[in-house]
């Protein structure tokens, strides 16, 4: 089993060093983990935004060195690293060049913040004036779209990230969800089952259970990640969505090493 997604101090609004990570997800059994703090963002607004999430450029050689200590100090384990992407429309070559500096194993891909919106707005705070939920939805999905035909990404995480309680995507954008997993296919990237939104209001993995079949339905490759916080946070989840989806989640699953997908030990994708 492995969980690939995880943030540890570097991302200040996490808490723990990856040791800390490393060592709670063996005690729950989890023998792979990728290591996936947000990616630096310089000079891009809302700055507090950038504050409060994510390290600052010049501590990413004390992140790769911890990374490699803890390696050390877990050898019984496979530690990735990886790193959550924002795709922000305007910024796809900052991003490429950030990427072809460091060498991941798993490059997430993540839409906090929606080309076209009013500065200030992003999926945790906008505002419905003048639009419905269901173009807020359009709009993401749009962002989400974009990011993916970038190439720039390996998979595609907590994709429903926008839905609000009570108004799952698929009753008003179920052919844009469609597209978007379709595309993902062609494109051979996988998605990910983000399981922290059963710690929030939303109180569901992201995406919902309805996208997950429509994932089994489809064999998009899947990968399962907590998005941990804390090193409590390892995990959590995992079992209630394998008591829900069991094998045929289980069958999907696949392993990333040096950004290519792998099932057992087979390549299924070179990039």
């Amino acid at each position: 089993m492995h969980d690939y997604h995880m943030h540890t101090h570097y991302c200040r609004h996490a808490t723990g060093g990856l040791a800390d990570y490393a060592r709670a997800a063996r005690e729950k059994g989890i023998t792979e983990i990728c290591i996936t703090p947000h990616i630096p963002l310089p000079g891009f607004t809302p700055g507090v935004f950038n504050d409060r999430v994510r390290m600052d450029i010049g501590e990413f050689g004390s992140y790769l060195e911890e990374l490699e200590r803890t390696r050390a100090l877990f050898p019984d384990m496979t530690i990735l690293s990886g790193i959550e992407a924002d795709f922000i429309e305007g910024r796809e070559e900052q991003l490429a060049e950030f990427l072809s500096r460091h060498s991941f194993d798993l490059v997430l891909m993540s839409v906090h913040f929606v080309g076209g919106w009013p500065d200030g707005e992003w999926v945790f705070d906008f505002s419905l004036e003048g639009r419905t939920l269901a173009r807020v939805y359009s709009d993401y999905f749009r962002s989400a779209r974009k990011g993916i035909e970038t190439g720039l990404f390996d998979c595609v995480a907590h994709l429903d990230l926008i839905k609000q309680p009570g108004r799952p995507v698929l009753e008003t954008n179920a052919a844009e969800v469609e597209g978007i997993l379709a595309l993902c296919m062609e494109r051979g990237m996988s998605v990910e089952i983000n399981t922290s939104g059963t710690r929030k209001e939303i109180g569901e993995a992201y995406p919902s259970d309805d996208i997950v079949r429509l994932m089994i339905e489809h064999r998009v490759p899947l990968i399962v990640g907590s998005d941990a916080h804390a090193p409590s946070q390892v995990g959590q989840g995992f079992e209630e969505l394998f008591d829900r989806f069991g094998a045929a989640v289980e069958l999907l699953l696949v392993r990333y090493r040096g950004r290519r997908m792998v099932s057992g030990s087979s390549p299924l994708l070179a990039r």
